[in-house]
């Protein structure tokens, strides 16, 4: 005998169906809940996971630098023989100290030979004016080897105008990020001043422009060679304050910064603790979308015990006839159980289907989002765990909700029913 053909599938049935317009409402309710379940996760998910990869691809995996000393002791408490005694120093002048990177070309060879390290990049950064014009604005200028910097960062496959080899052959080229040229109003060819906080001034041509996809970096980050970047702050041809470090697994980043850490002497940031700000805001969005949409499905169960409870005050002579013929109580609970289940069931496919459209639909318009990061089109995550989740989770409370007024339905005396008919 097919599952169809049973006696409590035939009564379930034919229950929901004397009930259409509730029924139906019940399982708009839950395929909603579900839908907007997956549409919401999907965005969220896929908002951070290109975050993540455009991270990944424009910043270090490990950057490791000279961290200024902000605890510096006075001379006076490293005087053996005034130790013990009370001291008190006021506006001691702070030693004068540079951020260079000491040996750092040898550091450099020794972290490429690293199995863990797939690309180095020394780096010398520092904030600078730029001017073109009567435009002038604020940003950092980055010195870089361009040809390890594209090994790391992809940046000839974020340009959008020029060749980053042109850093090379151009003696004082600059490649722009995208929103600082249009703030210049600067394009391919066009000479602009740098102004460093040394006072040197350098007139440089825009050799390309360079879209990372995160909107505050295109608004504020130059490249230019290493050695015009050490011209601009006056300082020797060994002079650089960062080496970035390209992992073959980023998920070691953290394990492999403390060894760094360790072994050369420098602070060693990984790419989460430096971005974490933002994944603290990942988790509380998080939170607020899982909340929403568990309060959605929650509601949607109430819907659906309001319904079964109808259903049973109305069925009361139904049911104490099917007791009558035999049906035990088990029974009785199986019946108004497959009712809520039936509706969890095909209200959660719905939702599936109508989830998955939704994310389809809105991610084929083109947005062309400029905010945090930019993007053309939003981006969802897809996974199949989210449309398992949001499926398992409606099944749950849809025969929790089923699941009292069934308890109440076998529990009603079919005698006191009978004789009060």
């Amino acid at each position: 005998m097919s599952i169809l053909q049973s006696p409590i599938i035939k009564i379930s049935l034919r229950h929901l169906f004397a009930k259409k317009r509730q029924t139906i409402v019940a399982m708009l309710g839950v395929m909603f809940g579900i839908a907007v379940f997956i549409f919401q996760a999907g965005l969220m998910s896929g908002f951070q996971m290109t975050f993540i990869e455009q991270t990944v691809n424009t910043t270090a995996n490990i950057r490791l630098y000279n961290e200024a000393n902000k605890n510096r002791p006075s001379i006076l408490s490293q005087i053996d023989s005034l130790k013990g005694r009370l001291l008190f120093v006021r506006n001691q002048k702070p030693k004068d100290e540079q951020p260079k990177i000491r040996n750092g070309k040898q550091i450099i060879d020794i972290l490429e030979k690293d199995k863990n390290v797939s690309g180095v990049s020394p780096f010398l950064g520092s904030q600078a004016i730029f001017k073109m014009g009567i435009a002038q604005m604020s940003g950092r200028v980055s010195g870089v080897d361009i040809v390890k910097e594209n090994i790391l960062f992809n940046v000839q496959k974020n340009n959008t105008h020029g060749n980053i080899l042109k850093l090379q052959t151009i003696p004082n080229g600059i490649i722009l990020g995208e929103g600082l040229a249009d703030m210049l109003g600067a394009k391919m060819g066009d000479n602009i001043n740098v102004i460093s906080p040394a006072g040197v001034t350098l007139e440089m041509k825009v050799v390309g422009i360079n879209r990372s996809g995160i909107t505050e970096v295109d608004k504020t980050r130059a490249y230019i060679n290493l050695r015009n970047a050490q011209k601009l702050l006056r300082v020797d041809g060994s002079y650089i304050t960062d080496i970035n470090i390209k992992l073959k697994d980023i998920n070691v980043a953290g394990d492999l910064a403390e060894d760094y850490n360790e072994k050369f002497g420098y602070k060693a940031l990984d790419w989460r603790e430096a971005n974490a700000n933002i994944f603290g805001i990942f988790k509380i969005q998080n939170m607020i979308t899982y909340l929403v949409i568990i309060s959605i499905l929650i509601v949607s169960g109430f819907g659906i015990f309001n319904i079964l409870m109808m259903i049973i005050y109305e069925k009361m002579p139904d049911i104490a006839i099917l007791k009558a013929v035999g049906y035990k109580d088990r029974d009785i609970v199986k019946i108004f159980l497959t009712e809520s289940l039936l509706i969890g069931i095909v209200g959660g496919l719905l939702g599936l289907l109508l989830g998955f459209t939704m994310q389809q639909v809105v991610g084929s318009i083109k947005m062309d989002v400029k905010g945090f990061v930019s993007m053309e089109y939003l981006r969802f995550n897809s996974s199949p765990l989210f449309f398992i989740f949001a499926y398992v989770f409606a099944l749950i409370v849809t025969a929790i909700a089923g699941y009292i007024p069934a308890r109440k339905a076998s529990k009603i005396d079919a005698i006191d029913i009978i004789r009060s008919k």
